[in-house]
């Protein structure tokens, strides 16, 4: 029998889908969407709404194959690896993990992963994707930089000021600039990528809020914090930038 409560929940969320559809790709024909409360097996009627919005979102991706993940890791590594050697060339050292980086550095090896992940990523694949993978890479490139500067910028205000030059006052400016940096890269990349807004923002997720790890050590790195001397995490900045060519170039 029929669970009515679930399906009115449901016939709002298909009527919100087909509304949505309908404002996207023009009229569409009813009977496709159609919904028959007779029949006990109809998915609007037996399906909870967060399964039906699920398929939604699902209907605009493709699956990830090992190629995908094999072409974007080969590239997001290539992208790293090459300015590293060219880093240590200027540093005048034969070992990468004795390598200082400022923020022009960091800016590079962002910039220069996700290209590698993404124009590897894009061999074979059609123009749509191809297209889809650019804007991704182009909001992981400001995700991964925006905060970054800001922090960076915020931190050496901190240090030209008697009340704010201290651990807690870094510490502040640390959490409030990676919290603007990444929304405010976002808001960016939703401007470029769609700037008369007819697909729905590219929201941030629970992953890219941890791959702005790479700006919380970056930034200890610049801001020269006791704790982050002894950890030396600066090390760990390579391998996070090729992460975040490797999920640029897999994006689906």
């Amino acid at each position: 029998m029929i669970n009515k409560k679930v399906y009115l929940q449901n016939y709002y969320v298909h009527s919100i889908i087909k509304l949505r559809v309908t404002l996207m790709y023009g009229n569409i024909n009813s009977t496709t969407f159609s919904i028959n409360p007779n029949k006990q097996t109809a998915d609007f009627a037996t399906k909870p709404a967060g399964q039906i919005l699920a398929a939604r979102n699902k209907a605009f991706e493709r699956d990830i194959t090992p190629e995908d993940k094999l072409k974007a890791g080969t590239g997001a590594l290539l992208g790293t690896l090459v300015p590293m050697i060219f880093m240590m060339k200027k540093q005048n050292i034969k070992n990468p993990l004795k390598l200082k980086y400022g923020l022009s550095e960091m800016v590079t090896l962002s910039a220069s992963s996700i290209v590698g992940g993404v124009a590897l990523g894009m061999i074979g694949e059609d123009k749509k994707t191809n297209e889809n993978k650019a804007k991704e890479g182009l909001f992981q490139f400001l995700n991964a930089s925006i905060p970054t500067w800001i922090v960076a910028g915020v931190i050496k205000l901190c240090e030209s000021s008697k009340n704010f030059n201290n651990i807690p006052g870094k510490i502040m400016s640390l959490a409030g600039g990676l919290i603007v940096g990444m929304y405010g890269a976002a808001s960016v990349s939703n401007l470029i990528c769609d700037p008369f807004d007819k697909r729905p923002d590219r929201k941030l997720t629970l992953k890219d809020c941890l791959i702005n790890i790479d700006d919380a050590l970056g930034v200890l790195v610049l801001a020269k914090f006791p704790l982050a001397d002894k950890l030396h995490v600066e090390k760990f900045l390579p391998l996070i930038f090729t992460y975040c060519g490797y999920r640029a170039g897999k994006s689906n």
